[in-house]
């Protein structure tokens, strides 16, 4: 018997299609030897012999429909074997996209967290950047509050006096001009005065030539109170004739 009943893999699955394919098998001695010598070639190969028994005209009949139900029973066989054969790709191409969707899933969750933490550190450091300017604004404040203060202290202290950076409407060293001074005495004195005041004035402006740009922009002004100038609208080097006019 070529065909047995309990293989699974002759692809027939009803007992009696079998026995009755085996009986057609078994008229001739060639059928059950053609169905075993090539169950193991491809479906083209088996056709390819049983064209060649075919057109042989010495070959006896009964042996031509014995191949040909040999030629039958393989061919079930061959297309059972490409179905499984279709139905492991399909599973293993199932697996596969399962696969792509879960790490594809994972590297959106990874992204996203990642996409946060980005986020999350540019703010800080952007937070951290405005505390930084905020805090350079308010030492540079301090900074330059300190060196008013620290020119005002040197005008009103007797060293400072006797210096003689003098501007006119302000007090000289030896109090104000008396009178019946002798006037060209004083303008000798007042003219040498305002070049020491000018060569003082340029040093100054060389100090703040480091501060940032917005605080160039905006204007400085000296609280009256402190006895300070509004230098709003006096330039570098300031006009001596002009700090004059303004009245402390």
């Amino acid at each position: 018997m070529a065909l047995r009943p309990e293989d699974p893999s002759s692809g027939f699955r009803h007992s009696n299609v079998v026995a009755f394919i085996n009986e057609k098998m078994a008229r001739h001695t060639k059928g059950p030897e053609f169905y075993l010598e090539n169950i193991s070639l491809s479906w083209e190969e088996v056709e390819d012999k049983l064209r060649t028994i075919l057109e042989n005209s010495e070959v006896p009949s009964e042996v031509k429909e014995a191949c040909t139900w040999g030629s039958l029973a393989l061919g079930m066989r061959f297309a059972h074997r490409q179905a499984e054969l279709q139905n492991h790709r399909v599973q293993w191409l199932q697996n596969l996209a399962k696969l792509h969707r879960s790490a594809a899933l994972v590297l959106a969750s990874n992204l996203t967290e990642l996409k946060e933490k980005q986020e999350m550190e540019c703010n800080e450091a952007t937070f951290q950047l405005q505390l930084t300017q905020t805090s350079l604004v308010e030492v540079q404040r301090e900074r330059d509050m300190l060196r008013w203060k620290l020119f005002h202290a040197e005008l009103s202290s007797p060293q400072g006096q006797s210096q003689a950076i003098v501007f006119p409407g302000l007090a000289t060293a030896g109090g104000a001009w008396t009178e019946g001074a002798d006037e060209q005495e004083k303008e000798v004195a007042t003219a040498g005065a305002a070049r020491e005041g000018e060569e003082r004035w340029k040093d100054e402006k060389e100090l703040h030539l480091d501060q940032t740009e917005t605080q160039l922009e905006e204007p400085w002004t000296l609280p009256k109170a402190c006895g300070y100038i509004e230098t709003e609208n006096l330039s570098w080097p300031w006009d001596i004739s002009a700090a004059a006019k303004h009245d402390f």
